[in-house]
């Protein structure tokens, strides 16, 4: 204010009395500006015009921001329809999103319009209602996050768990960068090509025997075999009189010669026993 009286003082006394007593207030006001606002200042204030953008203020201040600088930037909106479009870009999503600007006539109109938009928000929030945008953006995201239990799971899956510092399921203490053979610890040769190797189990995962020796699957197959033999038909015999053994002709008959008399009597009962 200071500077803008020093400079008043100045410029009066250049134009004389009865000038001054005449001046209108365009003619008042374009050597003003020139002196105190240069077209370099003139043209950072358009620059920060382009790139207003509306983010903690209230709409009120963001208001008085945008009408302060539009002073200055007649040159690039001139009509009222531009100032318009200018205005509803520069608001919040959430105040812009309900807000069309093809239905507003003037600048106050949809000034009006983000006023009550941003009342409507404050209300509610008091009453912990969701927005639209939020209840939108909260049913997009449909995937559930892993749980800790099922990451247990699966790598469970290969019947170790998985190694923290190679990553893959093993069992014992991890080889991981130790130098020389897994197997025997010496250098010089790979554990595929080692003269000592390690004899484990792929079934029982126990050390001494391979897969093709482990005693858990040789018990296996004893009690199928068993199972197996007991399933067989028993072998049968049987006993026929010898009148029915001679009219048979597919049976081969005898008497059983266990003693003289044993036979006599047999003869005589005419009752004898044969045997296939």
């Amino acid at each position: 204010m200071r500077r803008a009286k020093d400079w008043w003082d100045s410029y009066s006394k250049e134009i004389g009395e009865n000038r001054v007593q005449t001046l209108t207030w365009q003619e008042f006001k374009q050597p003003f500006i020139k002196y105190h606002c240069p077209q370099s200042a003139v043209d950072r204030i358009q620059e920060d015009f382009l790139r207003l953008r509306q983010r903690d203020e209230s709409v009120n201040e963001i208001t008085n921001t945008f009408l302060d600088q539009l002073k200055f930037c007649e040159e690039i909106v001139g009509t009222e329809r531009k100032k318009i479009i200018r205005y509803h870009g520069m608001l919040k999503a959430e105040i812009r999103e309900f807000i069309t600007p093809s239905k507003c006539e003037t600048l106050d109109e949809i000034i009006d319009l983000a006023r009550d938009r941003e009342i409507e928000i404050k209300r509610q929030d008091e009453r912990g209602e969701k927005r639209q945008a939020e209840k939108g953006s909260t049913q997009g995201s449909s995937k559930k996050p892993k749980t800790q239990d099922q990451g247990k799971k699966e790598a469970s899956k290969g019947g170790f768990p998985r190694c923290k510092t190679c990553g893959k399921p093993h069992s014992g203490e991890c080889l991981l960068g130790r130098k020389g053979c897994y197997n025997c610890g010496q250098e010089g040769h790979p554990y595929y090509n080692c003269p000592n190797p390690k004899r484990v189990c792929y079934n029982c995962n126990e050390s001494g025997h391979v897969k093709a020796d482990c005693p858990k699957l040789k018990q296996g197959p004893k009690k199928e075999g068993k199972k197996e033999e007991t399933a067989k038909a028993k072998g049968r015999m049987f006993q026929i009189s010898a009148e029915e053994a001679r009219a048979h002709p597919n049976v081969v008959s005898g008497i059983k010669e266990e003693s003289s008399s044993q036979s006599g009597s047999q003869a005589k009962d005419g009752k004898g026993k044969a045997t296939c």
